[in-house]
């Protein structure tokens, strides 16, 4: 049932921005019911049951997640492959050539 509401809300996530208000009322309602049945379900849950409820809600939050997070870090990276783009100026000194040097005893 959790599953089923998550997959509907990612769903109701994914139209156009022209939603009704009707369509917003009941997102919203839902939303309120599962976060309701989702604190009672954590709260009775066993360790065990906790990780497997949030393995198998990982991933429809990074699905529902994934566009947010990538606005979000679009800059930082942008401006990090810029950084590693740029030419690096350096002060490494040229090795020396071979037989510049001065052997004694030669």
């Amino acid at each position: 049932m959790l599953e089923e509401l998550l997959k509907e809300m990612i769903e109701i996530e994914s139209k156009p921005k022209a939603v009704s208000r009707a369509e917003d009322a009941v997102t919203t309602a839902m939303t309120e019911a599962l976060m309701v049945i989702l604190a009672r379900t954590v709260s009775e849950a066993s360790p065990f049951e906790r990780s497997l409820l949030v393995a198998a809600l990982a991933p429809a939050l990074a699905k529902a997640l994934a566009p947010a997070l990538a606005e979000a870090l679009a800059p930082a990276l942008v401006t990090a492959l810029s950084n590693m783009a740029a030419p690096k100026q350096t002060s490494q000194k040229s090795a020396p050539i071979e037989g510049s040097y001065n052997q004694e005893g030669a």
